[in-house]
């Protein structure tokens, strides 16, 4: 009888072990994998809905009616807006947050707004701290 409980308990433990084994193999975080995106084409920052930055500085926003990505440029027109973005003033790195296409935050807090007239970024500062 001894024997007995002896062998079901090492049976318990064995497959409680094997199970606790398994159990860790299936549900393991996955090792990160190498990107196989172009650096130039990895996506940094946001935009308003849709809209995403690459590395190399791109614009793109995505169409729903269309169900594809635009540039920009060629979205606008689609709705018979005529415009050509200036590429950003600084590298995507180093903005921090992109609300719309034309209005940024930079990573030392300059805000920058795209003047759609002149085609061109503006650095407008920050707002005066009191």
């Amino acid at each position: 009888m001894l024997i007995q409980k002896s062998l079901r308990a090492t049976a318990f433990l064995a497959v409680a072990f094997l199970g606790g084994m398994a159990g860790a193999a299936m549900f393991r975080p996955e090792a990160p994998r190498a990107s196989t995106v172009n650096p130039e084409h990895r996506l940094v920052a946001t935009y308003g809905v849709g809209g995403v930055v690459t590395a190399g500085g791109d614009l793109w926003q995505y169409r729903p009616d269309k169900k594809r990505w635009l540039k920009l440029d060629e979205s606008f027109a689609l709705e018979g807006q005529a415009s050509q973005v200036a590429p950003l003033p600084l590298p995507p790195a180093n903005i921090r947050i992109f609300e719309t296409f034309g209005f940024f935050v930079d990573t030392e807090d300059n805000c920058w707004l795209y003047d759609i007239e002149n085609k061109k970024w503006e650095e407008i500062g920050a707002p005066p701290g009191e």
